[in-house]
């Protein structure tokens, strides 16, 4: 209850801060005229999954998006997407702030706002039972293939560090199917982030994968929540909320609950 007041708290004083917000800066009031934070999601582990059983979302991020709007003094929505309709339903509307693990690459932020990181991550190329990809330049070589999610900062990655082999993008929200065409050999690889591999490997033990061990990490770097172009108050709003968060444990809890 403490952590609460405070950051309930803390966003209140940056609210009634005059001069902060322009003509056209004004989501935080919207959102607070129709009483609901629309929050999208995308599946990852352990930041957002769909529940098939209660068809509802859970992870992580789901509980910082209910924070967040506590936080704020509204309800909650939390709104479907994939990785591909992310920034899509960002920019039409749909939602008013993407709560996923999303890469800050040049190519998003051109189209969006980017808070402050939520965490960091790596990537991870799962292969499959093809005895002769023991690293990754074995795997880059002409005839093999490597599926990838579309629309993902994977994609991204792979086409910009695979020369030689085909990456291939899939419309999916289930990496599990990603994970089936390596395990069938339809795919030599795929690339996902790394919680998702760990996780996708660990519970499939009955299939013929593994991550392949790299020298140094695979692309390390930030991932964070994204605003709609323009609106900067509402940025300054979320990063603020992070900071109040992160100091009061919150954000560690959040992860406990879905870890391993």
């Amino acid at each position: 209850m403490k952590s609460k007041t405070l950051i309930a708290a803390a966003l209140a004083a940056l609210v009634a801060a005059p001069g902060i917000a322009g003509a056209a800066d004004n989501q935080i009031q919207e959102i607070r005229d129709r009483g609901v934070l629309q929050a999208c999601h995308a599946e990852a582990f352990p930041w957002a999954v769909k529940d098939p059983a209660s068809n509802e979302w859970k992870g992580s991020d789901v509980e910082a998006a209910k924070n967040l709007a506590a936080a704020m003094d509204v309800e909650i929505e939390h709104v479907d997407a994939t990785w591909g309709t992310l920034i899509p339903s960002l920019e039409a509307g749909k939602c008013d702030i993407v709560m996923a693990p999303m890469f800050r690459t040049p190519e998003r932020a051109m189209r969006i706002l980017f808070s402050e990181p939520s965490g960091h991550e790596t990537k991870s190329v799962t292969v499959g039972p093809n005895a002769d990809i023991a690293d990754l330049a074995a795997l880059d070589q002409e005839g093999k293939v490597i599926v990838v999610t579309s629309g993902s900062a994977d994609e991204g990655f792979a086409k910009r560090f695979f020369k030689k082999a085909e990456v291939k993008s899939l419309v999916t929200d289930k990496l599990s199917t990603l994970l089936v065409d390596v395990a069938s050999g339809r795919a030599d690889a795929m690339v996902s982030d790394t919680a998702s591999a760990r996780k996708l490997v660990a519970e499939n033990d009955n299939l013929d994968v593994r991550i392949l061990q790299t020298d140094e990490p695979l692309d390390p770097q930030g991932y964070s929540y994204g605003i709609r172009r323009g609106e900067y108050h509402f940025l300054r709003l979320v990063n603020i909320w992070q900071e109040a968060a992160e100091q009061q444990g919150l954000k560690a809890e959040w992860s406990a609950m879905f870890s391993e």
